[in-house]
């Protein structure tokens, strides 16, 4: 059997030298070297121990199932200040269900995910390791250097802000449909860089949460002065409470007033709106203004009642004539009937006369009377 893998170690030596190189990961071509795949499997991955002499197997992956369960998730708020709901995780799409260590993708695949559970609010799953990629981490695992399991990449389907949703202490939105790309074994869980960017579908950035989230745990209290305080009426031994209180019915106030201020421009608003309607109004019955002059004024002298309304008492009325065809003397008319009031014609016996040979004109003469 020595001899034999000798000779193999040779051939593949003399033959593809090349092969000595190749990854752990890499499998043998169908049909290629089938004298040494044995001696290459013992080469490439020194933990698989069944393999035939002289055949056409490929180097497999080897891998282990870990009996033990991993918190992927729960409702908890997590290091960003955010939370994930459980119950909106949609499990159906963390296909393929895989993890990396750390959260690091250019190691490659570590683990992927069986047997999920759900208990309340944690998500359970057992971690199958690609120990060829991996040959240590399953025994690492076992022994407790890596002790938990961090959701990574999330998608947000769907998210609130709404208090209602918020826990005590929660300084961010509430996630209420999402699921991960990854899921990674780690050594301590709420991984900082996994957890501080959330993605849509699409894998493009959602939020950033990192620099909301230095400002969430690195706030101070405020330290108000003592003038500040007076200006509260607070002592300088007022409690956290009075101090609220102090500022909500200040800024009540300031809700107050701006509602009055509002309330007075618009009675300003109208007044000086009644004003202008009834110098224009004033103006059309004292025959000073047409409607179609009013109109110009109004817009003009908008918010100007005094203007307009020492225009208008400068204006002059206006002599508003109309005549028509039944004011005007026939071209015809004899002079008896000229210059003549009705009364006057009447006294002279000539008003019948009139009224046959020019009707209209004595229908004039007849309303003027």
């Amino acid at each position: 059997m020595l001899l034999l893998l000798n000779l193999c170690n040779l051939y593949v030596s003399f033959s593809f030298p090349f092969l000595t190189s190749f990854p752990p990961q890499n499998r043998l071509k169908n049909n290629e070297n089938k004298k040494c795949t044995a001696n290459l499997a013992v080469h490439f991955a020194k933990r698989a121990i069944s393999f035939d002499f002289c055949t056409s197997n490929y180097i497999k992956i080897m891998f282990k199932k870990i009996d033990k369960e991993f918190c992927l998730t729960d409702n908890s708020i997590n290091v960003y200040g955010y939370r994930l709901l459980t119950e909106g995780l949609e499990i159906n799409k963390f296909k393929p269900a895989i993890g990396f260590l750390m959260h690091n993708r250019d190691m490659g695949v570590a683990v992927k995910w069986e047997d999920f559970r759900v208990d309340g609010d944690k998500l359970y799953a057992k971690p199958v390791v690609n120990t060829t990629r991996f040959p240590n981490l399953a025994e690492e695992i076992e022994a407790g250097f890596y002790a938990g399991a961090s959701v990574g990449k999330i998608v947000a389907l769907e998210f609130s802000d709404d208090d209602n949703l918020k826990l005590e202490g929660q300084t961010g939105i509430t996630v209420t449909k999402w699921f991960p790309r990854e899921a990674s074994i780690v050594d301590i869980p709420g991984n900082y860089g996994s957890l501080s960017l959330l993605y849509d579908e699409s894998d493009n950035v959602l939020y950033d949460l990192k620099e909301n989230s230095t400002k969430n745990h690195k706030m101070e209290k405020v330290k108000l002065t003592t003038e500040q305080l007076k200006l509260l009426d607070l002592s300088d031994n007022a409690t956290d409470e009075q101090i609220s209180l102090a500022l909500k019915n200040l800024a009540d106030k300031a809700k107050r007033a701006d509602t009055a201020e509002k309330a007075l421009q618009d009675l300003k608003a109208d007044t000086v709106k009644t004003q202008l309607k009834n110098i224009l109004e004033q103006g059309m019955n004292e025959r000073k203004l047409t409607r179609e002059l009013a109109d110009n004024l109004e817009k003009d002298y908008a918010g100007n009642p005094d203007g307009l309304k020492k225009l208008v008492d400068a204006m002059q009325p206006q002599q508003l004539v109309s005549k028509t065809k039944d004011e005007k003397t026939p071209s015809d008319l004899p002079d008896k009937f000229r210059g003549k009031s009705f009364n006057d014609l009447y006294l002279s016996g000539d008003l019948e006369e009139l009224k046959t040979d020019f009707p209209d004109y004595y229908e004039t003469l007849k309303n003027k009377k």
